[in-house]
């Protein structure tokens, strides 16, 4: 009688130990699993920052074109008033192609000055 006792006793203390360090197993597993979970989505969240740089970056790049543009026009336009001779219109556009000139200036060094803040992940 002692003997299956004690024999039973062994094979529930085997048991235990087998479950025991399966469920040690399990809870690594888990840990694993949420840490791989948590570096995914901290990945996630930097790609979805740089790709919001990256599209704040292109749209200022525009925006300079577009000032760029508007300079070559009003330039154009103060060439084609010094060509027709005309002194009023001449100095008016001449005003007008230094003032685009001016503001084209600052918007590009202003665009230039957020996206290179943005780039070092300053606020604007």
């Amino acid at each position: 009688m002692d003997r299956e006792v004690f024999e039973t006793y062994d094979d529930d203390a085997l048991e235990n130990r087998i479950l025991r360090s399966s469920l040690t197993a399990c809870i690594a597993l888990g840990e694993q699993a949420r840490r791989r979970e948590e570096r995914r989505l901290h990945e996630a969240a930097q790609d979805k920052k740089v790709e919001g740089l990256i599209r704040k970056n292109s749209e200022a790049v525009k925006h300079a074109a577009q000032l760029e543009e508007a300079l070559r026009e009003a330039k154009a336009a103060a060439e084609k008033a010094k060509a027709d001779g005309i002194a009023e219109g001449k100095a008016e556009a001449e005003r007008a192609a230094a003032e685009a000139a001016k503001k084209a200036a600052d918007e590009a060094q202003t665009a230039k000055e957020r996206a290179a803040a943005e780039a070092r992940g300053e606020a604007v």
